[in-house]
């Protein structure tokens, strides 16, 4: 029996990818060019291309619509917001209605220890060239489906404007949706049928991360070790943070490995 190959690329996107996005990571770029000719250079041995779309409405809790100050200005971009900050009357929501959930957002995500708010520029969205796939990777993708005569899978996140969603799998906080939507437990059933998953993509620290570690912890523990991440086609928005080196060093103990897109 051939083995079964998954590439999964997460959310390489221009407003991630280019130099002009609303977001752009550093040498992401130049990933996405590595990452194109990987895809034409073994694309033959691939069995499957799934793609993470990172799709935002402007009215969303991670963008400055949502939020006002006490003079009813909104947050700048890279502005952190903490449950203390919206106790305090610092911040809190544009539309008074979600002001209860503002508060308990951010609440939970300092209970869940998950990453400080961060407010975003306005990215990926829907319907906007930002939200497009980065033209190098989508070109690979397209003659890669014309050659083997299959779609690509692909899957958005990120559409709920009431939480953030940097993992393809679970929202950062759930709003009390039990079940994953069809398509993302598509996603899964399909990768756990891999014999090898092959991820690349933006941005290392945050979507890379938390899309691997769902994964990780979606599939048997048994199955950790047949990920494996292409360093070269990853970039983090801040090199220097640690999270990138945490994610990396976690993710090696639970059996995931590293290579560059040219030793496959």
């Amino acid at each position: 029996m051939n083995m079964r190959r998954e590439l999964l690329i997460i959310d390489a996107q221009n407003d991630f990818c280019e130099p002009d996005g609303a977001l752009y990571v550093k040498g992401a770029e130049t990933d996405c060019l590595r990452l194109a000719e990987f895809i034409k250079r073994k694309g033959d041995d691939l069995s499957g291309i799934s793609l993470t779309l990172d799709s935002h409405h402007l009215y969303d809790i991670a963008h400055p619509l949502y939020w006002i100050d006490r003079n009813g200005s909104h947050p700048d971009p890279f502005t952190l917001i903490t449950d203390s900050d919206v106790e305090a009357g610092l911040w809190t929501t544009s539309r008074p209605e979600e002001k209860e959930w503002g508060l308990e957002y951010v609440r939970t995500l300092k209970e869940k220890g998950k990453y400080t708010l961060c407010i975003w520029p306005p990215h990926c969205l829907i319907g906007s060239k930002g939200n497009q796939i980065q033209s190098d990777v989508f070109k690979a993708v397209t003659e890669w489906e014309e050659e083997n005569l299959i779609s690509s899978y692909k899957v958005i996140k990120g559409d709920d404007s009431r939480t953030e969603h940097y993992g393809a799998f679970e929202p950062e906080v759930s709003r009390g949706k039990e079940n994953r939507p069809d398509n993302i437990t598509a996603l899964v059933r399909r990768l756990e049928k891999a014999d090898e998953i092959i991820i690349a993509g933006e941005a290392l620290d945050y979507c890379v991360a938390n899309t691997v570690r769902q994964l990780a912890d979606a599939l048997d523990p048994s199955q950790t070790g047949k990920i494996i991440l292409l360093e070269d086609c990853c970039s983090s928005v801040d090199p220097n943070s640690g999270m990138s080196d945490n994610f990396l060093e976690e993710m090696k103990k639970r059996g995931m490995k590293i290579v560059k897109s040219t030793e496959i």
